[in-house]
């Protein structure tokens, strides 16, 4: 088995790290609990039901961040794409200020009162079919090593269901 140096593990640390922050964005959790609790579930229902959509939406992810690192590869050398994963890391966080200062990065309308297995379907396929591009510097930073891509996936999936 490959050894970590002290970088790599920052790396992992900083992976966790951004996964926690992400998990506390609203519109991650607060479905779930409304729908779980429009509907009566148990919370132990609830909790399954997230966990699902919490793996989908970190598999979707994680297949947008391999797509973007193999393009990046392909289009700019290693130095350049860390590089990048600074700058899109610096941009996506000023650009979610700006939205949150100027008032607009709110979310709002009415729902209909859906039958369970549409609730359910909502909830896991929302998550799943919306990548979260504010990970992608993740997946920049841990460049051409697999390992560390594998271990990257491990800590989001990890870091998503606890």
């Amino acid at each position: 088995m490959e050894s970590f140096s002290a970088e790599d593990l920052s790396t992992i640390g900083g992976i966790a790290t951004v996964s926690l922050l992400h998990s506390f964005i609203p519109t991650h959790w607060l479905p779930f609990s409304i729908v779980g609790r429009a509907q009566k579930w148990t919370l132990s229902r609830t909790l399954f039901v997230t966990a699902f959509g919490a793996v989908l939406h970190v598999i979707s992810t994680s297949l947008l961040g391999i797509t973007a690192i193999t393009m990046a590869n392909t289009i700019a050398g290693e130095e350049t794409v860390h590089k990048l994963a600074s700058l899109l890391l610096i941009v996506l966080g000023g650009s979610y200020i700006l939205l949150f200062l100027s008032g607009k990065g709110g979310h709002s309308h009415s729902h209909n009162q859906p039958m369970e297995k549409m609730a359910v379907a909502g909830l896991v396929l929302v998550p799943a079919l919306s990548p979260c591009a504010t990970t992608l510097p993740v997946f920049l930073a841990v460049g051409n090593s697999s390992s560390m891509m594998v271990l990257a996936i491990i800590v989001l999936l990890f870091r998503s269901l606890v």
